[in-house]
C-alpha cells in the first residue's frame, strides 16, 4: 500500500498558523496505513490484477470501517500503474469510480446508474474521442455531456459498453453498492446481478462492488454468479482479539499526532472508551475525531478534552443498533466458512460405490491354471468386505458367514444354427458328399 500522506512525526507545525478550514482539510486527508487496511488493500489489488474468470469483486464490511478510503487508495495505485504505459495507449482510463445512489421509488434505477457511470467516464480526454451513436446523447457548445430525458436505459447501456470497450479500465469501482439490492423481488435482484455480470464480461472490465454486509446476499442468488465472484472481507478491529486491540491502541496514538493543535492530546490512555464509541471501525473513529477537532478549533482550545469528545460521540441507542447490524453481518460471513459445512460437503462428495467384482473375477480367472478353482474376490481383496452399503446378514452363529461370491463362469457359446439345416461337418478335400437319391 502507498505510504500514508502524513509524515511519521505528525502534522507540519506551520499548519498552526493556517485557517480552521485548512487545518480541517489537512486532517481529513490524512490516511494511516493500519494493519487491516493494508491487508484488504493488498487482497483487492491482487484480485483486480489477477481476476482469472471472475467478473465481479465484492468488498464488504461494517459501516464506517474505511471502505471509501480503501477505494480511493486503490484508484490512486491503478492510475500510478497506468502512467508507465501512457504513451502506448493515451486513450486508456486506468480506473472508473462512482457511487450507487439509493433510489427514491423503492427499486434500483438503472437509467440513473448509467447516467452517473457515463459522467464518471466523462473526462477531458474523452471529449473528442467518443462518438455517441444514440440520439439524445451529445455535447453542448462548451463540451459538456448532455443526456436528454427521452434516452432509454438500454440505449445508455450500449453507450456505456462502447465507452468501457474503448477505454479498457482495469476496474470499475462502485461504492455503496448495497443499493443494488433495493428491488421488489428476489428474481429481479438476480436479473440485476446477471445484467451487471454481463456488462463486466462483454467489456472485459472487472466490476468492484464496495458496500456493507448486505452484499453477501448477492452471493446466494445462484451458483454461477457466485463462481464468477471474488469475495473480500474488510473487518473491524475486535476487542476480544488481543492483537487487534493492541493495533487499535497503536493507531489511536498515531492519530493524536496528526491533530493540528498546539498540544497533543492523550487519546491512548482512553483506548477502551474510544473503542466502545467506534466499535473498532477506523472510519467511524476518524469522523468522530474530525468533529471533535472542529469544535476545539472553533472554541480556540489548545487540545482535545474529554468533555469535547464525549459531546460529539454517537448516541448509545445508535451505537447499539449499529453493533447489532455489524454482528449479524459478521455471523453471516463466518457462517459461510463454518467447518461443519465443509464436513457436510465432504460427506456428499464421497459416494460409496460397490467394488468392481466382475473386473476382479475376470483378472483372477485369466491368471489361474486350467483345472484349478480361482480364489473368491473376498479372499483376494480384503477391502471387498469393507463396503458399507452391503446389507447385514440375518444368519447367526457359524451360519452367519456370507457365501463367497461365485467365480465368474464364461457364458456358453451362442448356438447360431438355423432351424431345419443339418449340422455342419468338415470333410476331407476331394471327398464327395453322398446325397440321398
Amino acid at each position: 500500500m502507498p505510504e500514508p500522506e502524513a509524515s511519521p512525526k505528525g502534522f507540519p507545525r506551520e499548519l498552526l498558523e493556517r485557517s480552521i478550514e485548512e487545518r480541517l482539510h489537512y486532517f481529513d486527508k490524512v490516511v494511516i496505513a493500519h494493519q487491516i487496511l493494508k491487508q484488504t488493500y493488498d487482497d483487492l489489488l491482487h484480485a483486480i490484477r489477477h481476476p482469472a474468470s471472475a467478473s465481479v469483486i465484492l468488498v464488504f464490511g461494517p459501516t464506517g470501517v474505511g471502505k471509501t478510503t480503501l477505494r480511493q487508495q486503490i484508484e490512486r495505485q491503478l492510475i500510478k500503474d497506468a502512467l508507465a504505459n501512457l504513451d502506448a495507449n493515451p486513450g486508456h482510463i486506468p480506473v472508473v469510480g462512482m457511487e450507487a445512489v439509493s433510489p427514491d421509488s423503492g427499486n434500483f434505477n438503472w437509467r440513473d446508474y448509467y447516467i452517473r457511470a457515463l459522467r464518471a467516464l466523462d473526462e477531458p480526454m474523452l471529449e473528442h474521442k467518443i462518438t455517441y451513436e444514440v440520439r439524445g446523447i451529445h455535447r453542448d457548445e462548451q463540451g459538456k455531456l448532455i443526456i436528454e430525458s427521452n434516452v432509454r436505459a438500454p440505449d445508455m447501456r450500449r453507450v456505456l459498453e462502447k465507452c468501457l470497450q474503448n477505454r479498457r479500465p482495469r476496474a470499475f469501482i462502485v461504492d455503496e453498492a448495497q443499493h443494488f439490492q433495493i428491488m421488489a423481488s428476489g428474481e429481479r435482484l438476480l436479473d440485476q446481478m446477471n445484467s451487471l455480470k454481463s456488462l463486466a464480461s462483454l467489456t472485459k472490465t472487472v466490476h468492484v462492488l464496495v458496500g456493507t454486509y448486505d452484499l453477501l446476499e448477492l452471493t446466494k442468488l445462484n451458483a454461477q454468479l457466485s463462481r464468477r465472484t471474488i469475495k473480500i472481507h474488510f473487518p473491524r478491529y475486535r476487542a476480544d482479539n488481543e492483537d487487534d486491540f493492541k493495533e487499535f491502541k497503536k493507531l489511536l496514538r498515531t492519530f493524536q499526532k496528526y491533530l493540528p493543535l498546539p498540544e497533543e492530546p492523550d487519546l491512548g490512555t482512553h483506548a477502551d472508551y474510544f473503542y466502545d464509541q467506534c466499535l473498532g471501525c477506523i472510519g467511524m473513529l476518524k469522523s468522530w475525531l474530525y468533529r471533535t477537532l472542529a469544535a476545539a478549533l472553533e472554541l480556540n482550545q489548545p487540545t482535545l478534552t474529554r468533555e469535547l469528545w464525549e459531546k460529539h460521540t454517537e448516541a448509545p441507542g445508535t451505537l447499539l443498533s449499529m453493533f447489532d447490524e455489524i454482528s449479524s453481518g459478521e455471523d453471516d460471513f463466518w457462517g459461510q466458512k463454518d467447518e461443519e459445512q465443509l464436513k457436510v460437503l465432504r460427506g456428499k462428495l464421497r459416494i460409496v460405490r460397490e467394488p468392481n467384482l466382475d473386473k476382479e473375477a475376470k483378472k483372477t480367472t485369466k491368471n489361474t491354471p486350467q483345472g484349478t478353482t480361482p480364489p473368491s474376490t473376498s479372499q483376494s481383496d480384503p477391502s471387498a468386505n469393507k463396503d458399507s452399503t452391503r446389507a447385514p446378514s440375518t444368519k447367526s452363529g457359524s451360519d452367519s458367514k456370507e457365501d463367497p461370491p461365485a467365480p465368474l463362469v464364461k457364458p456358453p457359446k451362442r448356438n447360431n444354427k438355423r432351424v431345419g439345416l443339418p449340422d455342419p461337418v468338415r470333410r476331407p478335400v476331394g471327398e464327395e458328399e453322398t446325397r440321398a437319391g
